[in-house]
Order: structure tokens, then sequence, then C-alpha cells
């Protein structure tokens, strides 16, 4: 008799004998060992490969968030740069070749016929006259406060004896603590600087260096100082109130002033060149009206050529 007949179930047999059936098949059948530490072992093995596809799931998740942050950020920086013109390149724009300021900085560009005045961050109040460029950060960091100019601009500095303040204009630096000056650098061929009050120093790019007295203009020509005189201030800052003084100036004086504020060119006959003028010219925003006030003062006629920028003045 096999295993299996013995574990035939017939219902007429009585209770006792089936439980002696059982513990007789219990006793006849070898039961297989269980290998606990071998399941243990394994149970080890698929916890650490749980962990291990863990830890690469996140670190992967880590890196595309680290990408993508990245991605956002340099998104925003090129949305802010392009939104205030600023270059991020060191060099470009108006004032190529000179250090750039680290903190975010501005540029203005004044229009034609037109003033501009500025408040920077540290009390410093500008005036920029038309067609100048003054590029200057959002906020002064470090030892010195630093600006760059292209153009004509007056300035009332702010004194704080621990930060200079600094210009740069082409060919030249002026360096302040606290003053009023005017910086003219419209073309670095015939570049100023006029002195109001207090005391600036002024190092060329050939460095000369001068230490200037109030009431002195230097002239600079391509970086290297061609006069130095005695002057009276309020005719090169006059056009800060909105008019140029006329006192004992020659039309060709103002007519060089003219040309500048007004980006135009204005010829002028020689036998008007030297003609003397007093008193006062304001600077209107068209320069017909300011034609129409010199016919005024002076017999001479003004005729205008085709380009619309250039004008003739001869005698009536």
């Amino acid at each position: 008799m096999n295993i299996n007949d013995d574990l035939h179930y017939d219902s007429n047999r009585p209770d006792g004998e089936c439980d002696e059936l059982l513990d007789h098949y219990f006793d006849s059948v070898e039961q297989p060992m269980v290998d606990t530490e071998g399941i243990a072992i394994l149970t080890r093995i698929k916890m650490l490969r749980e962990r291990i596809r863990s830890r690469r799931a996140w670190a992967w998740r880590v890196s595309i968030g680290a990408v993508a942050a990245c991605a956002v950020v340099l998104l925003a920086l090129n949305l802010f740069l392009g939104s205030t013109g600023v270059s991020s390149e060191a060099g470009e724009g108006m004032l190529a070749g000179n250090e750039i300021p680290e903190s975010t900085y501005n540029e203005v560009t004044v229009p034609t016929g037109q003033r501009m005045t500025l408040m920077l961050a540290d009390g410093t109040q500008l005036i920029a006259n038309s067609r100048s460029q003054v590029r200057y950060p959002s906020r002064f960091d470090g030892d010195v406060r630093h600006v760059w100019v292209k153009g004509e601009v007056y300035f009332d500095v702010a004194k704080d004896g621990a930060r200079p303040f600094i210009v740069s204009a082409d060919g030249f630096d002026v360096r302040v603590l606290g003053t009023k000056f005017c910086v003219s650098s419209y073309s670095p061929a015939e570049a100023s600087v006029t002195l109001v009050q207090g005391s600036v120093a002024l190092t060329t790019d050939t460095d000369e260096r001068i230490r200037m007295r109030p009431n002195q203009r230097v002239n600079i020509s391509d970086g290297t100082i061609d006069e130095i005189s005695i002057v009276d201030t309020s005719l090169f800052t006059s056009w800060t109130r909105g008019g140029l003084l006329l006192e004992n100036q020659t039309l060709g004086n103002i007519v060089d002033k003219l040309n500048t504020y007004y980006g135009i060119s204005i010829e002028v006959d020689p036998r008007l060149t030297g003609r003397k003028l007093y008193g006062s010219l304001d600077l209107k925003s068209d320069i017909n009206g300011v034609f129409t006030v010199l016919c005024s003062i002076i017999p001479m006629k003004v005729e205008a050529m085709p380009d619309s920028v250039t004008y003739r003045i001869s005698p009536r």
C-alpha cells in the first residue's frame, strides 16, 4: 500500500481510524528543512537592491531639478539684461575699454536739445547736457564711487571722505571727495574739466597729473593736457540753467556750442565769426528759435541746407 492509498478518505470509516491514518502519514513522510538563514540573506539582498534603486531615482530627480533651476536663472538674467539695455560683455557700449562695475549699473542717453538731472544712490546730483551719456551703478559698493561719462556733465558730488568719487571719460579720470565741477568730453580731441569749487585730482591716460583749484579749466586733447587757464565758470555751466551766457563771447564760440548741443553743423561766414555778443541766449527745444534770437541781435541770415543738419550764416 502506498501513501496515496493510506490518504484515501472513506466517509464510512470511524473518526478514530481517520486520526490513526493521519498520524501514520506524518510519521512516514520526511518533512523538508527550512533554510531560515538563506531566506534572511536573500531578504537583505533584496532590501539593499531596493535601496540602491531608490537612491539612484532620487539622484536623478535632484540633477534634473538642478538643471531646470539653472535654466530658470539664466533665462531671468537674460530677460533682466535685455530690459535694462545693459551689455553683458565688459568694454561694449559707449565706454569701451573702461572697467565695468560688478554691481548692477544703468546707462542713460540724453536726447538732442534736452538736459537730464540724475540723483545717484550716494546723494550726488548730476546734470547731463544734450547728447550726453552717463553710466552709473545702482548702488556704490566697495571703497570708491565710480561713474563713466561721454558728453557734458555737471557734478555736485556728495561728500564722503572714506570713498572717493571717480569720473572716467575718454582720455582722463577725475578723482574727488566732494565738490562741484563740469566735465566736457564729446570728443577726446577736445575735452575739458572746469572746477567750480573744492579740489579735484585730474589724471590723464598719458599719466599726467594735476591738482585743480577753483575757477581753473583744463583742456585735454587725446589724453594729454593741452592748456590750463583761469576762467569765469558761469560761462561753462550756464547750460545747466537752460541758457548760454554771451558775455564777451564771439559768434564763432557760440556756434561751436550750438553745434554740440543740437547735433548740427553751422557754417559761419568769416566776416561774422569774430562778432562779439553780450547778454544770454535761451536754449530752445528747436534750433530755429535760437536763430530767430540771433538774427535779432546781429544783422545776419540763416540758410538751411537740403540735408537738414547743415546751416549757413552770412551777413544780411
